[in-house]
C-alpha cells in the first residue's frame, strides 16, 4: 500500500540527473548553431579583410597627406588591384553590413582613381609668360585632386564603419576585441 502512496516528489531525485544532461546537450547544440551562424558572416579568411582595409586605409591617408596623385600612382603594381580585391573579399561575406561597408571602400577607392589627373609634363621657364591653356589644365587639375582628396576622405569613413563591423563579428566568435 505505501508504495502506492508515494508521489513524484518522493522520486524527483533520480530524473536530475538526465534533465540536466538534456539542458547541457540542447544548450551545446545552440551555441555551436549561433557560432557557425556568425562565422559564415564572418567568412573565410577574416585576416585577409583586415588587411585589406588597413592597407586602403593607409593609401587613402596618404592621398589625403599628399593632396592627390597623378593617375600613374594609382596604377603602381601594389596599388593596381585594391578596388578589385576589396569587392572580391566582399562578396565572400555573408553579414550584409560588413559587405556593404566594403564595397563602399572600393567604390570610394575608384572615385578616387576616376578623379586622378593624367600626368602631364609641365615646361616652364623662367622669364617666359604662362600658357593660358597650361593655367586652365592646371586649374583643373587641383580641381580634380580636391575631389580625389574628398573621395579618399569618404573611403576612410568607409573603411572605419568596416573595421567597427569586423571587430564587432570577430567578437562574437573569438571573444577578442
Amino acid at each position: 500500500m505505501t508504495l502506492a502512496a508515494s508521489s513524484w516528489w518522493d522520486d524527483w531525485l533520480k530524473f536530475v540527473p538526465g534533465w540536466l544532461a538534456f539542458l547541457w546537450a540542447v544548450g551545446t547544440a545552440l551555441r555551436k548553431l549561433w557560432l557557425r551562424r556568425h562565422k559564415t558572416a564572418l567568412g573565410p579568411d577574416d585576416e585577409a579583410v583586415r588587411e585589406a582595409l588597413t592597407t586602403a586605409r593607409t593609401l587613402f591617408t596618404d592621398i589625403i597627406a599628399k593632396g592627390g596623385f597623378h593617375s600613374k600612382w594609382f596604377q603602381a603594381e601594389e596599388r593596381r588591384d585594391t578596388g578589385q580585391r576589396l569587392r572580391d573579399l566582399a562578396a565572400r561575406r555573408d553579414d550584409e553590413e560588413l559587405r556593404t561597408a566594403m564595397t563602399s571602400v572600393a567604390k570610394s577607392w575608384d572615385d578616387a582613381f576616376a578623379n586622378s589627373p593624367p600626368p602631364r609634363a609641365l615646361v616652364a621657364w623662367t622669364g617666359a609668360p604662362q600658357d593660358p591653356r597650361d593655367r586652365k589644365m592646371r586649374q583643373e587639375d587641383t580641381k580634380t585632386r580636391a575631389r580625389q582628396v574628398e573621395s579618399a576622405r569618404e573611403g576612410i569613413k568607409c573603411v572605419e564603419i568596416a573595421l567597427k563591423r569586423l571587430n564587432k563579428l570577430e567578437h562574437r566568435i573569438f571573444g577578442r576585441s
